[in-house]
Protein backbone atom coordinates (compact mmCIF):
# COMPACT_ATOMS: atom_id res chain seq x y z
CA UNK A 1 0.00 0.00 0.00
CA UNK A 2 2.49 2.11 0.77
CA UNK A 3 4.33 1.35 -2.34
CA UNK A 4 1.84 2.48 -4.24
CA UNK A 5 0.80 5.63 -3.02
CA UNK A 6 5.05 6.74 -3.50
CA UNK A 7 4.33 5.74 -6.98
CA UNK A 8 1.51 8.10 -7.61
CA UNK A 9 2.97 10.82 -6.01
CA UNK A 10 5.74 10.86 -8.46
CA UNK A 11 3.40 10.66 -11.13
CA UNK A 12 2.43 14.02 -10.20
CA UNK A 13 5.36 15.69 -9.33
CA UNK A 14 6.30 14.21 -12.58
CA UNK A 15 3.51 16.26 -14.80
CA UNK A 16 4.03 19.48 -12.52
CA UNK A 17 7.59 19.48 -13.89
CA UNK A 18 6.86 19.39 -17.19
CA UNK A 19 4.22 22.03 -17.02
CA UNK A 20 6.45 24.39 -15.64
CA UNK A 21 8.73 23.61 -18.10
CA UNK A 22 6.58 24.30 -20.96
CA UNK A 23 5.62 27.28 -19.38
CA UNK A 24 8.48 28.66 -19.05
CA UNK A 25 10.06 28.03 -22.89
CA UNK A 26 11.34 31.30 -24.11
CA UNK A 27 10.04 33.65 -27.38
CA UNK A 28 12.91 33.75 -29.78
CA UNK A 29 12.62 37.36 -30.60
CA UNK A 30 13.41 37.30 -34.82
CA UNK A 31 15.66 39.93 -36.36
CA UNK A 32 13.13 42.15 -38.25
CA UNK A 33 14.25 45.33 -40.26
CA UNK A 34 11.47 48.02 -41.51
CA UNK A 35 12.47 48.63 -45.27
CA UNK A 36 9.63 51.11 -46.19
CA UNK A 37 8.59 53.55 -42.89
CA UNK A 38 5.47 56.12 -42.98
CA UNK A 39 6.19 58.57 -40.65
CA UNK A 40 3.46 61.15 -42.29
CA UNK A 41 1.11 60.81 -45.23
CA UNK A 42 -2.33 63.12 -46.55
CA UNK A 43 -5.43 61.40 -46.62
CA UNK A 44 -5.95 59.08 -49.71
CA UNK A 45 -2.76 58.57 -50.62
CA UNK A 46 -1.75 54.63 -50.35
CA UNK A 47 0.64 53.19 -47.67
CA UNK A 48 2.20 50.51 -47.09
CA UNK A 49 4.54 49.11 -44.24
CA UNK A 50 7.39 46.79 -45.38
CA UNK A 51 9.73 44.10 -43.66
CA UNK A 52 12.32 42.34 -44.23
CA UNK A 53 12.49 39.00 -41.90
CA UNK A 54 14.67 36.02 -42.22
CA UNK A 55 11.91 33.46 -41.38
CA UNK A 56 8.41 32.87 -42.75
CA UNK A 57 5.99 35.37 -43.48
CA UNK A 58 3.36 33.20 -42.59
CA UNK A 59 4.06 33.69 -38.94
CA UNK A 60 3.40 37.72 -39.05
CA UNK A 61 0.85 39.84 -38.63
CA UNK A 62 0.21 44.09 -38.66
CA UNK A 63 -2.27 45.05 -36.47
CA UNK A 64 -3.57 48.68 -37.58
CA UNK A 65 -5.44 50.89 -35.52
CA UNK A 66 -7.08 54.60 -35.99
CA UNK A 67 -10.71 56.46 -35.62
CA UNK A 68 -11.70 54.34 -38.20
CA UNK A 69 -11.31 51.23 -36.13
CA UNK A 70 -8.64 48.40 -36.09
CA UNK A 71 -7.60 45.34 -38.58
CA UNK A 72 -5.50 42.46 -38.74
CA UNK A 73 -3.25 42.24 -42.02
CA UNK A 74 -1.77 39.33 -43.41
CA UNK A 75 1.59 40.44 -45.57
CA UNK A 76 2.37 39.72 -49.02
CA UNK A 77 5.73 38.58 -50.10
CA UNK A 78 7.34 40.89 -52.85
CA UNK A 79 9.99 40.79 -55.29
CA UNK A 80 12.55 41.21 -52.97
CA UNK A 81 11.06 38.98 -50.61
CA UNK A 82 10.01 41.43 -48.08
CA UNK A 83 6.64 41.34 -45.90
CA UNK A 84 4.64 44.17 -47.64
CA UNK A 85 1.06 45.28 -45.60
CA UNK A 86 -1.20 47.31 -47.94
CA UNK A 87 -3.32 49.41 -45.02
CA UNK A 88 -6.96 49.36 -46.42
CA UNK A 89 -7.99 52.84 -48.11
CA UNK A 90 -10.80 53.01 -45.36
CA UNK A 91 -8.36 54.23 -43.12
CA UNK A 92 -5.85 55.77 -45.34
CA UNK A 93 -9.01 58.06 -45.77
CA UNK A 94 -9.17 59.14 -42.63
CA UNK A 95 -6.95 62.16 -41.11
CA UNK A 96 -4.68 61.74 -38.06
CA UNK A 97 -2.40 59.16 -35.99
CA UNK A 98 -2.27 55.30 -37.10
CA UNK A 99 -0.68 53.46 -34.94
CA UNK A 100 0.56 49.85 -36.07
CA UNK A 101 2.18 46.68 -33.70
CA UNK A 102 3.67 43.75 -35.89
CA UNK A 103 3.51 40.80 -34.45
CA UNK A 104 4.41 36.94 -34.06
CA UNK A 105 2.72 34.24 -33.22
CA UNK A 106 0.54 36.99 -31.14
CA UNK A 107 3.83 38.61 -29.76
CA UNK A 108 4.87 41.88 -30.32
CA UNK A 109 7.83 42.38 -32.97
CA UNK A 110 7.40 45.78 -33.63
CA UNK A 111 5.69 49.22 -33.73
CA UNK A 112 4.96 52.80 -34.59
CA UNK A 113 2.74 55.20 -36.10
CA UNK A 114 2.26 57.83 -38.87
CA UNK A 115 0.06 60.91 -39.27
CA UNK A 116 -2.04 61.30 -41.51
CA UNK A 117 -3.09 64.91 -43.37
CA UNK A 118 -6.14 66.56 -44.18
CA UNK A 119 -6.40 66.53 -48.17
CA UNK A 120 -7.50 69.92 -48.51
CA UNK A 121 -5.81 71.09 -52.13
CA UNK A 122 -7.43 68.16 -53.40
CA UNK A 123 -11.01 69.41 -52.58
CA UNK A 124 -12.58 71.22 -49.99
CA UNK A 125 -16.42 71.34 -48.99
CA UNK A 126 -18.45 73.24 -46.47
CA UNK A 127 -21.06 72.49 -44.33
CA UNK A 128 -23.03 75.07 -42.95
CA UNK A 129 -25.86 76.26 -40.24
CA UNK A 130 -27.09 79.18 -39.55
CA UNK A 131 -29.78 79.97 -36.91
CA UNK A 132 -31.92 81.64 -35.79
CA UNK A 133 -33.79 81.97 -38.71
CA UNK A 134 -35.35 85.10 -37.39
CA UNK A 135 -34.87 88.02 -35.24
CA UNK A 136 -35.95 90.87 -33.96
CA UNK A 137 -34.93 94.48 -35.24
CA UNK A 138 -32.25 96.34 -32.58
CA UNK A 139 -28.36 95.44 -32.01
CA UNK A 140 -30.07 92.61 -28.78
CA UNK A 141 -30.29 90.18 -31.30
CA UNK A 142 -28.42 87.91 -33.63
CA UNK A 143 -28.17 84.75 -35.51
CA UNK A 144 -24.94 82.53 -35.67
CA UNK A 145 -23.10 80.91 -38.62
CA UNK A 146 -21.12 78.06 -38.16
CA UNK A 147 -19.23 76.39 -40.87
CA UNK A 148 -17.02 73.06 -40.91
CA UNK A 149 -15.14 72.61 -43.76
CA UNK A 150 -14.23 69.33 -44.62
CA UNK A 151 -11.68 67.89 -47.15
CA UNK A 152 -12.84 65.15 -49.43
CA UNK A 153 -12.96 62.57 -47.51
CA UNK A 154 -14.80 64.56 -44.96
CA UNK A 155 -11.78 64.87 -42.22
CA UNK A 156 -12.12 68.52 -40.60
CA UNK A 157 -9.57 70.75 -41.91
CA UNK A 158 -6.68 71.98 -39.50
CA UNK A 159 -6.93 74.80 -36.87
CA UNK A 160 -6.38 78.04 -38.49
CA UNK A 161 -7.86 77.30 -41.81
CA UNK A 162 -9.17 80.65 -42.91
CA UNK A 163 -13.38 80.87 -43.75
CA UNK A 164 -14.39 84.55 -45.10
CA UNK A 165 -18.06 85.13 -44.14
CA UNK A 166 -19.99 87.90 -46.42
CA UNK A 167 -23.02 88.93 -45.27
CA UNK A 168 -25.80 91.22 -47.40
CA UNK A 169 -28.41 93.82 -46.11
CA UNK A 170 -30.29 95.87 -48.14
CA UNK A 171 -27.02 97.90 -50.15
CA UNK A 172 -24.80 96.86 -48.14
CA UNK A 173 -22.67 93.79 -48.41
CA UNK A 174 -19.87 93.24 -44.81
CA UNK A 175 -17.01 90.75 -45.39
CA UNK A 176 -15.23 89.20 -42.13
CA UNK A 177 -12.65 86.68 -42.27
CA UNK A 178 -12.17 84.09 -39.31
CA UNK A 179 -10.44 80.91 -38.50
CA UNK A 180 -11.28 77.44 -37.34
CA UNK A 181 -10.85 76.08 -34.23
CA UNK A 182 -11.92 72.91 -32.72
CA UNK A 183 -11.89 71.81 -36.31
CA UNK A 184 -15.33 74.24 -36.69
CA UNK A 185 -15.65 78.61 -36.82
CA UNK A 186 -18.92 80.81 -36.34
CA UNK A 187 -19.53 84.36 -36.60
CA UNK A 188 -22.67 86.02 -34.91
CA UNK A 189 -24.33 88.33 -37.26
CA UNK A 190 -26.06 90.95 -35.55
CA UNK A 191 -29.57 92.14 -36.14
CA UNK A 192 -30.23 95.36 -37.88
CA UNK A 193 -32.59 98.55 -36.80
CA UNK A 194 -34.70 97.93 -40.32
CA UNK A 195 -36.83 94.53 -40.82
CA UNK A 196 -35.80 92.74 -43.55
CA UNK A 197 -33.56 89.87 -44.78
CA UNK A 198 -29.71 89.70 -44.28
CA UNK A 199 -28.30 87.04 -46.50
CA UNK A 200 -25.11 84.84 -45.35
CA UNK A 201 -22.48 82.56 -47.00
CA UNK A 202 -19.34 81.75 -45.91
CA UNK A 203 -15.79 80.73 -48.24
CA UNK A 204 -12.84 78.56 -47.53
CA UNK A 205 -9.91 77.68 -50.01
CA UNK A 206 -12.23 78.70 -53.29
CA UNK A 207 -15.52 76.87 -52.42
CA UNK A 208 -18.14 78.32 -50.94
CA UNK A 209 -21.43 77.62 -49.06
CA UNK A 210 -24.79 77.62 -49.67
CA UNK A 211 -26.95 80.86 -49.79
CA UNK A 212 -28.38 81.07 -46.03
CA UNK A 213 -30.74 84.06 -44.83
CA UNK A 214 -32.07 85.24 -41.43
CA UNK A 215 -35.70 87.60 -41.26
CA UNK A 216 -35.17 90.59 -39.18
CA UNK A 217 -39.09 91.46 -38.02
CA UNK A 218 -39.82 94.37 -36.28
CA UNK A 219 -39.36 94.98 -32.62
CA UNK A 220 -42.19 95.69 -30.07
CA UNK A 221 -44.96 98.11 -30.91
CA UNK A 222 -44.49 101.50 -29.27
CA UNK A 223 -47.86 103.58 -28.11
CA UNK A 224 -49.89 104.63 -30.77
CA UNK A 225 -52.97 106.13 -31.61
CA UNK A 226 -56.71 105.36 -32.46
CA UNK A 227 -60.19 106.61 -33.59
CA UNK A 228 -63.54 105.45 -33.89
CA UNK A 229 -66.18 106.16 -36.85
CA UNK A 230 -69.75 105.44 -37.72
CA UNK A 231 -72.75 106.20 -40.04
CA UNK A 232 -74.46 108.11 -37.08
CA UNK A 233 -74.19 108.00 -32.95
CA UNK A 234 -77.81 106.50 -32.57
CA UNK A 235 -78.20 103.91 -30.13
CA UNK A 236 -80.06 101.61 -32.49
CA UNK A 237 -78.49 98.66 -31.95
CA UNK A 238 -77.83 97.73 -35.61
CA UNK A 239 -75.74 100.18 -36.82
CA UNK A 240 -71.68 99.32 -36.95
CA UNK A 241 -69.06 101.51 -35.42
CA UNK A 242 -65.33 101.17 -36.24
CA UNK A 243 -62.10 101.67 -34.30
CA UNK A 244 -59.00 102.32 -36.36
CA UNK A 245 -55.85 102.86 -34.84
CA UNK A 246 -52.84 104.66 -37.05
CA UNK A 247 -49.84 102.97 -38.39
CA UNK A 248 -48.13 100.94 -35.60
CA UNK A 249 -44.52 101.11 -35.67
CA UNK A 250 -41.37 100.17 -33.47
CA UNK A 251 -39.48 102.16 -31.64
CA UNK A 252 -36.93 102.14 -35.03
CA UNK A 253 -39.36 102.90 -37.18
CA UNK A 254 -40.70 99.44 -38.71
CA UNK A 255 -43.89 98.49 -39.48
CA UNK A 256 -45.14 96.06 -36.96
CA UNK A 257 -45.63 92.63 -38.34
CA UNK A 258 -48.78 91.96 -40.10
CA UNK A 259 -51.48 90.05 -37.90
CA UNK A 260 -50.01 91.41 -34.56
CA UNK A 261 -53.21 91.31 -32.38
CA UNK A 262 -54.84 94.85 -31.03
CA UNK A 263 -57.52 94.44 -28.48
CA UNK A 264 -60.09 97.52 -28.34
CA UNK A 265 -61.32 97.58 -25.02
CA UNK A 266 -64.67 99.35 -24.60
CA UNK A 267 -65.70 101.07 -20.94
CA UNK A 268 -69.37 102.21 -20.68
CA UNK A 269 -70.22 105.48 -17.96
CA UNK A 270 -71.55 102.14 -15.97
CA UNK A 271 -68.31 100.97 -15.75
CA UNK A 272 -68.84 97.48 -17.49
CA UNK A 273 -66.42 96.64 -20.11
CA UNK A 274 -66.81 95.07 -23.37
CA UNK A 275 -63.75 94.56 -25.90
CA UNK A 276 -63.20 93.85 -29.63
CA UNK A 277 -59.80 92.45 -31.45
CA UNK A 278 -58.43 93.93 -34.65
CA UNK A 279 -55.24 92.33 -36.26
CA UNK A 280 -52.71 95.03 -38.44
CA UNK A 281 -52.59 94.79 -41.83
CA UNK A 282 -50.16 96.95 -43.51
CA UNK A 283 -49.38 98.85 -39.72
CA UNK A 284 -52.14 99.37 -39.43
CA UNK A 285 -55.60 97.78 -37.05
CA UNK A 286 -59.32 97.94 -37.28
CA UNK A 287 -62.27 96.81 -35.05
CA UNK A 288 -65.50 96.23 -35.60
CA UNK A 289 -68.22 95.79 -32.91
CA UNK A 290 -72.72 96.72 -32.70
CA UNK A 291 -74.12 99.97 -31.16
CA UNK A 292 -75.54 99.77 -28.35
CA UNK A 293 -79.36 99.50 -27.97
CA UNK A 294 -79.75 102.78 -25.19
CA UNK A 295 -77.82 105.97 -24.53
CA UNK A 296 -74.74 105.51 -23.55
CA UNK A 297 -71.21 106.59 -23.44
CA UNK A 298 -68.16 104.74 -24.30
CA UNK A 299 -64.52 105.31 -23.78
CA UNK A 300 -62.22 103.48 -25.91
CA UNK A 301 -58.46 102.55 -25.75
CA UNK A 302 -56.35 99.85 -27.40
CA UNK A 303 -53.70 97.33 -26.47
CA UNK A 304 -50.49 95.47 -28.23
CA UNK A 305 -50.78 92.61 -25.02
CA UNK A 306 -47.15 93.32 -23.27
CA UNK A 307 -45.81 96.20 -25.46
CA UNK A 308 -48.04 99.43 -25.99
CA UNK A 309 -51.30 101.03 -25.46
CA UNK A 310 -53.23 104.44 -27.34
CA UNK A 311 -54.55 107.06 -26.54
CA UNK A 312 -58.42 106.91 -24.60
CA UNK A 313 -60.90 108.16 -27.16
CA UNK A 314 -64.22 108.47 -26.24
CA UNK A 315 -68.28 108.24 -28.65
CA UNK A 316 -71.81 109.52 -27.25
CA UNK A 317 -74.24 107.34 -28.42
CA UNK A 318 -77.89 109.18 -28.07
CA UNK A 319 -80.93 107.48 -27.74
CA UNK A 320 -83.13 106.28 -30.83
CA UNK A 321 -85.95 105.12 -29.14
CA UNK A 322 -87.58 107.90 -27.33
CA UNK A 323 -90.68 105.91 -26.20
CA UNK A 324 -92.79 102.75 -26.63
CA UNK A 325 -96.67 101.91 -25.82
CA UNK A 326 -97.47 98.94 -23.84
CA UNK A 327 -101.09 97.47 -24.01
CA UNK A 328 -102.72 94.92 -21.30
CA UNK A 329 -105.23 92.38 -21.89
CA UNK A 330 -106.99 89.14 -21.16
CA UNK A 331 -106.94 90.26 -17.41
CA UNK A 332 -103.72 91.86 -17.98
CA UNK A 333 -102.05 88.58 -18.19
CA UNK A 334 -101.29 89.55 -21.95
CA UNK A 335 -98.67 92.25 -22.53
CA UNK A 336 -98.30 93.90 -25.93
CA UNK A 337 -95.52 95.85 -25.80
CA UNK A 338 -94.22 98.03 -29.32
CA UNK A 339 -94.30 99.28 -31.87
CA UNK A 340 -90.73 100.54 -31.05
CA UNK A 341 -90.17 103.16 -33.29
CA UNK A 342 -86.10 104.52 -34.41
CA UNK A 343 -84.71 107.85 -34.60
CA UNK A 344 -86.27 108.13 -38.59
CA UNK A 345 -89.53 106.90 -37.11
CA UNK A 346 -88.70 103.77 -38.73
CA UNK A 347 -89.21 99.98 -37.26
CA UNK A 348 -86.34 99.11 -35.52
CA UNK A 349 -84.35 95.98 -36.60
CA UNK A 350 -85.29 92.64 -35.13
CA UNK A 351 -83.83 91.40 -31.73
CA UNK A 352 -84.28 94.43 -29.45
CA UNK A 353 -84.08 93.05 -25.65
CA UNK A 354 -87.16 93.62 -23.70
CA UNK A 355 -87.24 92.56 -20.05
CA UNK A 356 -89.87 92.00 -17.48
CA UNK A 357 -89.62 92.12 -13.88
CA UNK A 358 -92.49 91.09 -11.41
CA UNK A 359 -93.12 92.17 -8.03
CA UNK A 360 -95.25 92.10 -5.35
CA UNK A 361 -96.93 94.84 -3.85
CA UNK A 362 -93.98 94.73 -0.75
CA UNK A 363 -91.32 94.75 -3.35
CA UNK A 364 -89.73 91.94 -3.19
CA UNK A 365 -88.45 90.20 -6.68
CA UNK A 366 -90.88 87.44 -7.69
CA UNK A 367 -90.08 86.47 -11.30
CA UNK A 368 -88.94 87.85 -14.51
CA UNK A 369 -89.20 87.17 -18.58
CA UNK A 370 -87.29 88.23 -21.21
CA UNK A 371 -88.09 88.40 -24.64
CA UNK A 372 -87.12 90.07 -28.48
CA UNK A 373 -88.57 92.04 -30.66
CA UNK A 374 -90.10 90.63 -34.26
CA UNK A 375 -91.18 93.17 -36.83
CA UNK A 376 -90.94 95.96 -34.16
CA UNK A 377 -92.90 94.71 -31.42
CA UNK A 378 -92.84 91.65 -28.98
CA UNK A 379 -95.59 89.98 -26.56
CA UNK A 380 -95.41 88.44 -22.97
CA UNK A 381 -97.70 86.49 -21.71
CA UNK A 382 -98.50 85.92 -17.85
CA UNK A 383 -100.16 82.14 -17.52
CA UNK A 384 -102.07 81.30 -14.75
CA UNK A 385 -99.32 78.17 -14.67
CA UNK A 386 -96.41 81.18 -14.06
CA UNK A 387 -98.04 83.56 -11.92
CA UNK A 388 -101.02 83.69 -10.25
CA UNK A 389 -104.04 86.39 -9.23
CA UNK A 390 -103.19 88.77 -7.69
CA UNK A 391 -102.17 92.72 -7.62
CA UNK A 392 -98.45 93.03 -8.46
CA UNK A 393 -96.04 95.81 -9.89
CA UNK A 394 -94.53 94.94 -12.86
CA UNK A 395 -91.46 96.85 -14.60
CA UNK A 396 -91.00 96.84 -18.36
CA UNK A 397 -87.39 97.59 -20.06
CA UNK A 398 -86.11 98.21 -23.04
CA UNK A 399 -83.67 100.03 -25.02
CA UNK A 400 -82.99 101.71 -21.67
CA UNK A 401 -86.49 102.89 -20.93
CA UNK A 402 -88.10 101.16 -17.91
CA UNK A 403 -91.88 101.53 -17.61
CA UNK A 404 -93.78 100.28 -14.32
CA UNK A 405 -97.74 99.15 -13.73
CA UNK A 406 -99.57 98.27 -10.62
CA UNK A 407 -101.77 95.63 -12.20
CA UNK A 408 -104.41 92.99 -10.80
CA UNK A 409 -103.65 89.71 -12.75
CA UNK A 410 -106.96 87.73 -12.79
CA UNK A 411 -109.04 85.53 -14.73
CA UNK A 412 -108.07 82.06 -16.04
CA UNK A 413 -106.83 82.52 -19.69
CA UNK A 414 -104.78 80.20 -20.83
CA UNK A 415 -102.41 81.32 -23.70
Amino acid sequence: MRSTALYILALILLGCSGKKEEHLTAFSQPTVEIVSNVTHSVAGDAISLVFKAEIDIDNFKLHIKNAFGSVLLSPELSEKENMVFHIPKNYTRVAGPCRWELLMDGHMVKQGKFDIATNAPKATYIESYFGPRSVTAGYNDYSMLTVAPTDAFDNPLDDGTKVTVKYQFQDNIDEVEIETESFFAFYNVRSTLKSGRILVTAECNGTTSKELATIVYPNNATNFSISSASAHNYADGNQIITFTSDIIKDEYGNIVTNGTLVTFVIKTDQDAYLYTIGTTINGIAEAKTLHPDKAVEWEIQAFVTGAAESNTTSFTFNAAIKDYPVHFSKGNRNIDIGPFESFMKQLIPDGLLVQLDIYDMDDVFISSKKTTTKNGVCNIFLGEYFLAEGKYKLKINAAGITKEFIKNIDGDTVE
